[in-house]
């Protein structure tokens, strides 16, 4: 009597288990979650999450430089330690940049200047820029 309601929970639980740890629906995961939320607080409707790798990263490059020493050693030791392994992409980078910016305090003005670009996005890397 008991295996058949063990087998039961374990039948429920792996139904559930997918809802209950499922990431955001961004190309990067469960990682984006609070540079997502920012973005939907500062530019709703621009769909920013969807950019590029590469155009994200063009953003984060300019912010970085104007970080202190301090935190930008921070960045580049976070990108460092989480990607040595990552032989191609930016997607690792750009997910240790925006942990340590949020870790920091300085997600909300990333996303600042990532709306300020004026980048939109429609799906996944498929973002235009409107020109000032």
């Amino acid at each position: 009597m008991r295996l058949p309601q063990l087998f039961l929970a374990a039948v429920l639980f792996t139904l559930a288990a997918p809802s209950i740890h499922a990431a955001p629906k961004t190309p990067y995961g469960r990682a984006m979650t609070p540079f997502v939320a920012e973005l939907n607080r500062q530019c709703p409707g621009r769909d920013l999450q969807d950019l590029s790798a590469g155009d994200l990263e063009l953003i984060m490059e300019g912010f970085v430089e104007r970080l202190t020493p301090a935190q930008r050693h921070k960045v580049e030791d976070a990108v460092g330690y989480r990607c040595a392994r990552v032989e191609a992409g930016l997607t690792c980078a750009n997910i240790a940049s925006l942990d340590t910016f949020h870790r920091l305090g300085v997600l909300g003005s990333f996303v600042r200047e990532a709306c300020a670009t004026k980048w939109t996005c429609k799906a996944f890397a498929a973002c235009t820029q409107t020109q000032p």
